[in-house]
C-alpha cells in the first residue's frame, strides 16, 4: 500500500454479543476453548457494571483444560457464580467438583429456564445439545439462546 490508497473493509458481523436490553439472569455455557468468547462477554459485562445475576458453567475433559481457572474463580468476587464441570477427570486431578457434560449440569440446576438468557460457545455437539435441551426440556425461549459453535476447517 502507498499513501492515499483506498482501503475498504467490513467490521464484525457476528451475533454473539451481550444483550443489555433486558433484566433476565444470564447463564454462560462454555466447552473447552469456547471459554475465550464467553470470557470476552463476561469481561464486558463486568466493565459496564452489569448487575444481572450471572452464572458461568465451563466444561472440560480434565482439570488442566481449564486453562484460566483462577481468573474464572476470581469472577465470583464480582458477582458471577462459577461452576466448572469435568467430563473425564484424571485420577491425579483429585476432582471433587461437578462431573459429566456441561449442559447437563445446567439441566440439573434449573427446572425452568423460561426467564433466562443463555450464551453458549464451544464444540457444535455441546452447543446443539444445550439449545435442544434448554428449549425443549426447560422452556428457554428460542430468542433467548445465543451461541457460537466452533467448527473445524478442512485440511488442505
Amino acid at each position: 500500500m502507498k499513501e492515499r490508497d483506498i482501503l475498504r473493509f467490513k467490521g464484525p458481523l457476528g451475533t454473539f454479543f451481550l444483550r443489555t436490553d433486558t433484566i433476565k439472569p444470564i447463564i454462560f455455557v462454555a466447552s473447552g476453548t469456547g471459554f475465550a468468547p464467553i470470557k470476552s462477554i463476561i469481561e464486558h459485562a463486568l466493565h459496564i457494571g452489569l448487575k444481572r445475576p450471572m452464572r458461568f458453567y465451563w466444561g472440560a475433559r480434565k482439570l488442566a483444560d481449564l486453562y484460566l481457572l483462577d481468573m474464572a474463580k476470581n469472577w465470583a468476587a464480582r458477582g458471577i457464580e462459577f461452576i466448572p464441570v469435568l467430563s473425564e477427570a484424571a485420577p491425579e486431578d483429585a476432582w471433587q467438583g461437578r462431573s459429566g457434560f456441561v449442559h447437563q449440569a445446567v439441566l440439573d440446576d434449573f427446572s425452568n429456564l423460561a426467564g433466562h438468557e443463555v450464551y453458549a460457545c464451544g464444540a457444535p455437539v455441546v452447543v446443539e445439545a444445550a439449545h435442544r435441551d434448554f428449549t425443549t426440556l426447560r422452556g428457554l425461549p428460542q430468542d433467548a439462546f445465543f451461541s457460537d459453535a466452533f467448527t473445524f476447517a478442512p485440511k488442505d
